[in-house]
């Protein structure tokens, strides 16, 4: 009878007990056969340390769009690297620590450097089967080793990443500590669980509401053309609802657009949602804790399909070949090139009834066209403010800073202390020359979110302005502490440091500059009048 009772009393969830991540072996115990089948899922394998992929040696070189840099990837004793190099005898490289990506469609890698992590400029295209610029390099002339990996990069591909506060790409080591997107991921922290087995201690999307289940897969597969954070992504956990920590925008009255993360957006046009509403969603048709093998993919997803359809209402079928016959997907989910990644393509999730004939753009993009934000009527001036302000400075669009410079006028007034706000705000003063609203700004946000690097890099230049060499030289020291691989403020620095005739720590500081962008000019120019 005691035994009875204290057991009973261990199962007893504690007054106040918070939850705690575990990571998902803790889950296998009692849960074999699921955790087996989960782990050979592309969502279990979405990133990792790359000696634990890359065990056999290789060597593969390819060149660069203009025929200019080769690059070499190869894997040595578990060890991955890149070097590029070119004719002059020009060379740069660094060892690839983690790759990113199930392997599915394709891989990319990241560089750590000081305790910083950077996307690597090459990729793996799994279906080619072939080595390449990773997407979004083929803009740069040359190898480009500094584009920082800030933590909301991570927290979709792996579990428990551990950036370091008061930067913007630093973490811990490990970065994160269970690469793939584990149990707890859908599951809510498992801690509680763990310990008494009962049901109520762990999340099931399945048994949530629609928006609450629907949550889970928007936290990783909701992006839209920006996303506007509203909280911390990394405190979100299944139960809760994402609207409560970002929000999508897409382009008005332009036609859909295939992207790597927008298959929520995809779906939500699709006839088959708009007809079911609530009873759709993406566990109607996707296990997370299975992943059907290729030759069972047709009769997996046909099975789906009949839980709605029935057989008589394919107008297509008689007239497809015999292959073809029982395959749904194949016509009505079929695979096509993304606007955000070049030699990748993904399952077109809106359903459409016949295929489409269009690429990845979908047709011809207003790139002025208003924004509207996912499953909301009306955004407030904050968010639809930071919307066009991300996609404005991303894309060049002074229509959309334009746009964006009124509403976050009107943000800043009623939330005074919002950093996102603060920081896009300022820049916008900045360039527009009211350089005496900017600087308080910059100010600000110093003061509230240390752990930007753009308040300290333009209030350096600010400074410099006034001729105020120390304090330049201490907010660019500042900002590069903050993010280490900005060429501009490393260039900036040396100058200030030459003046002040520190040589040799300007050296130094052009040298690492050079380091992540080989062929950047100011720094190089700058480096060979000091020699």
């Amino acid at each position: 009878m005691r035994t009875a009772l204290i057991i009973a009393l261990l199962a007893q969830t504690l007054p106040g007990e918070t939850p705690r991540w575990i990571g998902s072996g803790a889950c296998e115990p009692c849960h074999r056969a699921i955790f087996e089948s989960w782990a050979k899922t592309g969502m279990a394998r979405t990133s990792g340390a790359t000696g634990d992929l890359h065990q056999k040696d290789f060597r593969h070189e390819f060149r660069d769009g203009r025929g200019v840099w080769t690059y070499e990837v190869s894997s040595r004793a578990g060890e991955l690297a890149v070097r590029a190099y070119k004719a002059n005898g020009m060379t740069a490289g660094t060892k690839l620590s983690y790759f990113v990506g199930s392997g599915s469609v394709a891989r990319s890698y990241l560089t750590e450097t000081g305790g910083f992590l950077y996307e690597a400029p090459v990729a793996f295209y799994v279906r080619r089967g072939e080595w390449g610029l990773a997407p979004g390099y083929e803009r740069y002339a040359s190898p480009y080793f500094a584009r920082a990996v800030a933590p909301g990069c991570l927290e979709c591909h792996a579990t428990g990443v551990q950036p370091v506060a008061g930067t913007q790409n630093g973490y811990a080591s490990p970065p994160f500590l269970e690469g793939g997107a584990g149990c707890e991921r859908c599951h809510g922290a498992g801690s509680v669980h763990a310990r008494t087995g009962r049901r109520e201690d762990i999340v099931n999307p399945a048994r949530l509401d629609a928006e609450r289940r629907d949550s889970v897969c928007e936290q990783c597969h909701l992006s839209g053309e920006v996303r506007v954070p509203r909280g911390d992504m990394a405190e979100f956990t299944a139960g809760q609802k994402f609207a409560d920590y970002a929000v999508a925008f897409s382009r008005e009255s332009s036609p859909a657009r295939m992207t790597v993360t927008s298959h929520v957006e995809n779906l939500a046009m699709s006839a088959c949602r708009r007809a079911s509403g609530e009873k759709l969603w993406c566990g109607s048709c996707h296990d997370a804790h299975r992943q059907p093998a290729e030759a069972e993919k047709a009769a997996w997803y046909r099975s789906k399909c009949l839980t709605c359809h029935a057989e008589s209402a394919c107008p297509e079928k008689p007239a497809r070949r015999a292959a073809q016959a029982d395959n749904c997907i194949a016509c009505h989910m079929p695979r096509r090139r993304v606007s955000d990644a070049a030699h990748v393509v993904f399952t077109d999730h809106s359903i459409p009834r016949r295929p489409r004939n269009e690429d990845a753009g979908g047709g011809t993009v207003n790139r002025d066209a208003p924004l509207a934000a996912f499953g909301e009527r009306s955004p407030g001036a904050r968010d639809l403010g930071l919307a066009y302000a991300i996609l404005g400075a991303r894309e060049q669009n002074a229509t959309y800073r334009e746009r964006a410079f009124g509403l976050l006028e009107s943000a800043n007034r009623s939330h005074p202390d919002d950093p996102q706000a603060i920081a896009y705000l300022a820049d916008l003063y900045r360039q527009r020359g009211e350089d005496g609203k900017a600087i308080p700004l910059y100010r600000e946000l110093m003061r509230i979110d240390p752990g930007q690097s753009g308040a300290p890099a333009a209030l350096g230049a600010y400074a410099m302005e006034r001729g105020e060499i120390a304090e330049a030289i201490r907010l660019w020291r500042r900002a590069l502490e903050i993010s280490p691989a900005l060429p501009l403020v490393r260039v900036d620095l040396a100058m200030a440091l030459i003046r002040r005739g520190e040589r040799d720590e300007a050296r130094e500081v052009l040298g690492k500059a050079l380091r992540f962008t080989p062929e950047f000019p100011a720094a190089r120019q700058l480096l060979d009048q000091l020699r």
